[in-house]
């Protein structure tokens, strides 16, 4: 007698799954559920980090059970006056699947009861998602059910409150029921029929994070966008008739929220990798490990040791400057830039992709230095800058034991051999790359802005004032030197002449105006531009007036003067540095000597200056953080002072 060959779960519709996996269970099948109450409730509270976490799992099992939409709706009570409140009082879950045949339904709110383990390629293959994620936010969970072609619907329930502390544990009997009211009048408000599908219903949740149903919509909106972005051109998503819309939190999909195009000043995609691989067993130690395919013919399917094998795609994204950029402490993200950011600060670090949904942002990396020795790469600390660059890691279910997939689909936890075989197509180096080039490029934006705001005020400044008063206290107001009164006379001549054609004026009388703006204002504060130039220079401005020209170019204003405009008590050490540049500039301007003249500059821009930007440059890289903490306090400092 010759056995038929088992059907692949491939070739078999929902239901007929459901019924090849139902006849393997022994005819007096008690569908137990667990030995104790005490198991279920230690069961309430693992797993899930928040509402949405626990809802993905109710929308993976109807995305696999073949919807084209799914719908969350809240059920809110009803106040005087027929008013309704906007607290939650339970949540379903509606999708047009397939739906399930009764004993199914029965079987589904069973730990271990998924019909997708012998299949590789679903989300989910654990039969676990359905009870661990419901009984973790509420004690009653009642699921509704119709297949095409029924004539009434389908209620199966799991109440934690009837399970006894001892004994044997069963899901009742299912029975036939309506859908309940608020759902029904939901259905009827949206316009969808209710044909075939289920109905997932948390009943009063008790551990839900957020008890009002405007809150959770956006909590879940914001969740499902980026979980579900590459499944939702298969899948309509919709929380209370709120459509969802994909998010990119690498900002590379054209169709995703948010997105720009790099030419347009939006992400670029920096570097990709397609790696083939195989998960191998050593036939010698029994040892597993990941390891790079470089030809299809290491793939033989005959080979024992080959446990899994697969493609991982890795992709790096950069933002440039001003793409997502925060709007500051208790500012409302208003403009695209900011929302971006509000996106990026919960994905910080590397995005796991299993079967097109998200799993985990894991936002930390291999570091220590015997990770290092064990070649598991040099990984970039996450600071700040981490928020403008992303990578995201793709792969198939195959691979699920590489990755450490839990069975809640909620966590990723990497092997060893992952992070190597990482390191080795040199992933950690692109990081590096990114972490430097975010580093620079912001650095230089911030001083670009701190140059913006170094100029000459309009009126005089405290410290021009002090020194002009600390010149009446002594009695000595500063005087040309006799080298250089030839130069100071014909600069103020050229100055008078520039003004007389502005201001239409004769020569005489815009001389007299810039000597009556001098002796008001005998000191100016000024900036200029030269990369190689010295970090101050003295000038006698139009020839009568002392000013102190700063150059922003230097590590002196880079490292010490434009950090002191953004400290909000740095006006005062700010004002005190112009006036000792000041007194250096009063004391080279007026020596009469033209040699010790000569050897002031000499000094000042072949000596003072060249050690000085050596020596801030080393001290700038000296005092920068060398722990993640630290350096996270000071970026987000810089990322404040620029919002502001």
């Amino acid at each position: 007698m010759t056995t038929e060959p088992e059907t692949s779960d491939r070739l078999l519709t929902e239901v007929e799954r459901q019924q090849k996996y139902l006849a393997k269970l022994p005819k007096n099948f008690n569908f137990p559920l667990f030995n104790a109450a005490q198991a279920l409730e230690s069961q309430r509270r693992s797993g899930y980090r928040n509402t949405a976490a626990a809802a993905r799992e109710i929308v993976d099992n109807a995305i696999e059970a073949g919807a084209t939409r799914v719908d969350i709706c809240f059920e809110r009570p009803l106040t005087k006056g027929n008013k309704t409140a906007e607290a939650i009082t339970s949540i379903a879950f509606i999708d047009n699947g397939s739906g399930m045949i009764p004993k199914m339904a029965q079987y589904a709110l069973s730990w271990g009861a998924g019909t997708h383990f012998d299949d590789p390629s679903f989300i989910g293959k654990f039969g676990f998602g359905l009870p661990n994620a419901s009984i973790n936010q509420t004690r009653l969970v009642e699921v509704y059910t119709k297949v095409l072609g029924s004539k009434t619907v389908t209620k199966a329930w799991l109440d934690a409150r009837d399970v006894k502390d001892h004994g044997l544990q069963q899901i009742p009997d299912p029975v036939d029921a309506k859908l309940p009211d608020f759902v029904q009048k939901y259905l009827d408000k949206a316009g969808l029929p209710f044909d075939h599908g289920t109905v997932v219903v948390w009943v009063n949740p008790d551990r839900i994070s957020y008890r009002k149903a405007s809150v959770m919509r956006e909590h879940l909106v914001d969740d499902f966008g980026v979980t579900y972005r590459y499944l939702l051109d298969k899948v309509e998503l919709h929380v209370e008739s709120a459509k969802i819309e994909p998010v990119d939190p690498l900002f590379l999909t054209p169709s995703a929220r948010y997105f720009k195009s790099a030419e347009a000043g939006g992400a670029k995609q920096i570097r990709d990798w397609n790696i083939a691989v195989k998960y191998v067993r050593d036939p010698d130690s029994g040892m597993m490990e990941l390891e790079k395919v470089e030809d299809v013919s290491e793939l033989d399917s005959k080979d024992p040791n080959i446990v899994a094998a697969g493609a991982i795609y890795v992709r790096v994204s950069r933002f440039p400057y001003g793409f997502a950029e925060w709007a500051g402490k208790g500012k409302k993200a208003e403009t695209d830039a900011h929302k971006r950011f509000e996106i990026r600060k919960t994905r910080r670090g590397m995005s796991f992709v299993r079967a097109g949904r998200e799993i985990e942002t894991v936002d930390v990396f291999p570091k220590s230095t015997k990770e290092i020795a064990k070649g598991l790469g040099e990984w970039p600390l996450l600071q700040s800058y981490a928020y403008h660059w992303g990578i995201e890691v793709q792969f198939d279910p195959r691979l699920d034991e590489i990755f450490g997939i839990t069975n809640d689909k909620q966590t990723v936890r990497p092997i060893e051999s992952l992070w190597r075989l990482l390191a080795d197509v040199e992933v950690d180096d692109q990081l590096g790359k990114e972490q430097s080039w975010q580093s620079s490029t912001r650095r230089e934006q911030n001083l670009k802005r701190k140059a913006e705001k170094a100029a000459r005020a309009q009126e005089p400044t405290p410290a021009e004032t002090a020194a002009a008063a600390a010149d009446s206290i002594g009695g000595r107001k500063p005087k040309v030197a006799d080298h250089h009164k030839g130069q100071a006379r014909t600069d103020l001549e050229t100055a008078a002449g520039k003004r007389a054609g502005i201001d239409q004026t004769s020569i005489d009388q815009a001389r007299k105006a810039l000597e009556e703006e001098a002796r008001k204002r005998p000191y100016v504060i000024d900036f200029f531009d030269d990369a190689h130039g010295p970090f101050y220079k003295p000038d006698w401005e139009s020839g009568v007036q002392v000013a102190v020209l700063i150059n922003r170019q230097h590590p002196f204003f880079q490292v010490l003067y434009g950090p002191l405009l953004d400290l909000p008590n740095g006006a005062q050490t700010q004002q005190a540095l112009d006036v000792m540049l000041i007194a250096l500039a009063r004391a080279e301007l007026q020596t009469d000597d033209e040699t010790a003249s000569l050897w002031y500059q000499a000094q000042r821009e072949r000596a003072w200056s060249p050690f000085m930007a050596d020596a801030l440059k080393v001290l700038h890289q000296k005092m920068m953080p060398t722990d993640e903490e630290a350096a996270e306090a000071r970026n987000r400092g810089e990322e404040l002072q620029a919002a502001e």
